[in-house]
């Protein structure tokens, strides 16, 4: 069994069947999604990220993809979240960006579309994407401190970029009213990222989404 490369090579593979011989009818949803749909995604080297919907998503329902950890490793996936439908709708509020994330940017492998249609309530996504930027400052901060000039600043600008790109996303969804099509539209919205050292970029960042609080 070799590395599944491409999108169409996992569709075309076996692995469709597998999961829904796994679940049966408590499969809802088995869907790509995260950094492997994401530019510059090098599938010689990382994982597919392959989430679910079921029905029920008990510990004892979960352990019915145990039998196929051993040919997935081998095969490049890795399995991520574990949603039911009852959980999705108690979490909108707690992980707007995430399920934004899920909804604008997935393949469905078997079952249906996950959260299709879904728009996140904008005060929370709002907060979410200020308290991950403010998190992530916090970090940064001490990165910088601790960086040598040169080389290793330029791999800490490119990594401090990395970090904040997903949260960024939100940002510009919130200004926009947009899912982003690729990592070259925020840039373009945001060109500080690129123009100099990011820290003072995303804190001018965090405080154009501050500013967008509802009175």
């Amino acid at each position: 069994m070799n590395k599944l490369l491409n999108i169409d090579e996992l569709k075309a593979s076996a692995w469709p069947s597998l999961l829904e011989q796994a679940f049966g009818e408590n499969l809802i949803s088995a869907f790509l999604h995260g950094n492997c749909l994401m530019e510059g995604f090098d599938a010689l080297h990382l994982p597919w990220t392959v989430s679910f919907i079921l029905k029920d998503n008990s510990p004892a329902e979960i352990e019915k993809l145990h039998p196929l950890v051993k040919r997935a490793r081998k095969e490049n996936i890795r399995f991520g979240y574990f949603f039911s439908p009852k959980e999705i709708v108690s979490a909108l509020d707690t992980f707007p960006l995430e399920f934004l994330h899920i909804a604008n940017r997935n393949v469905s492998l078997c079952g249906i579309t996950p959260l299709s249609g879904f728009e996140p309530h904008r005060e929370k996504l709002r907060l979410q994407c200020e308290r991950e930027l403010r998190g992530i400052l916090v970090h940064l901060r001490e990165g910088f401190a601790n960086t040598h000039p040169g080389k290793d600043m330029d791999a800490f600008a490119s990594e401090s970029i990395r970090e904040a790109l997903p949260v960024l996303y939100g940002v510009f969804y919130l200004q926009t009213g947009h899912y982003p099509e690729s990592h070259q539209q925020v840039f373009e919205r945001f060109p500080g990222l690129t123009e100099g050292n990011p820290i003072a970029a995303i804190n001018g960042i965090v405080d154009q989404v501050d500013s967008m609080e509802e009175k």
